[in-house]
């Protein structure tokens, strides 16, 4: 088996289909600089000119399998590396991509064996930094079990028990939310779509903040984000216009089938 190293911990930060978001959050950050003083970057091609992977501690993917070339180069990673971590909604669950009726987009698990992941579209700051400096220390990474109305700052408005539910406007411009911002009050009270009470924790609602409902980026706490999504509307009456509205149930992720 394959041992971490005794000096710096080697990294690589891998790109698979993607528009590079995460690994652009990831540059952005504060605490940055510290990674790359602190580890040894051995494979990185936004900043590094090495073309080969070689033996390594820790690899961050970024990004969804969406053709051979991603497969060869994921499976090459994990034959190198200790640990895999996927970076991102792309990586973990398939990503903006399984909106697309011509190409695939599967996660990254379904191809290698992982050992956690950082989701979100991208992930956000803080919660991203805090994983990276857990990684550089050589510690576990923890996930949220909590959902996102437990610490939404609208939470106190929330009323599902009203009559009656029914949901009649979906997120499909940000600009419409931008322009509504004063109203403080919860999405699915006033009957737009926010899927908060079935994404996981740890994004700081960001989108909340600027009047936004949650998209559900940060994924499920359990099963899979169509199934959830599926269930969670069955709570509502769903107006004929929603109804019509496929890509909801594909944002991020394509149902998972058993195996």
């Amino acid at each position: 088996m394959r041992r971490f190293s005794l000096s710096k911990l080697k990294f690589s930060i891998s790109t698979l289909t993607s528009c590079s978001g995460c690994v652009a959050s990831l540059m952005a950050l504060d605490v940055f600089p510290q990674f790359l003083e602190r580890t040894e970057l051995i494979y990185f091609p936004f900043m590094t000119d090495s073309e080969e992977i070689v033996e390594h501690d820790i690899a961050l993917v970024e990004g969804c399998v969406s053709n051979p070339n991603d497969i060869e180069l994921l499976k090459k990673i994990r034959t190198n590396s200790v640990k895999v971590y996927a970076l991102g909604s792309c990586a973990a669950f398939g990503g903006i991509l399984s909106l697309s009726n011509k190409k695939n987009a599967e996660p990254i698990a379904n191809y290698i064996e992982i050992d956690g992941m950082i989701p979100g579209c991208p992930p956000a700051e803080k919660f991203l930094g805090n994983l990276l400096i857990r990684l550089i220390e050589n510690k576990e990474i923890t996930l949220s079990e909590k959902n996102l109305c437990a610490t939404c700052p609208l939470r106190e408005t929330m009323n599902l028990f009203r009559t009656p539910k029914s949901i009649d406007t979906i997120y499909s411009n940000p600009y419409e939310f931008l322009e509504k911002k004063e109203d403080r009050t919860c999405f699915l009270n006033r009957g737009i779509l926010c899927l908060g009470p079935i994404t996981r924790d740890g994004c700081e609602q960001k989108c909340i903040e600027k009047g936004i409902p949650c998209e559900g980026c940060m994924g499920p706490i359990s099963k899979d984000f169509t199934s959830n999504v599926v269930n969670f509307l069955g709570l509502f009456e769903v107006s004929e216009k929603f109804k019509k509205y496929k890509g909801i149930y594909y944002r991020f992720s394509k149902p998972q089938l058993e195996k």
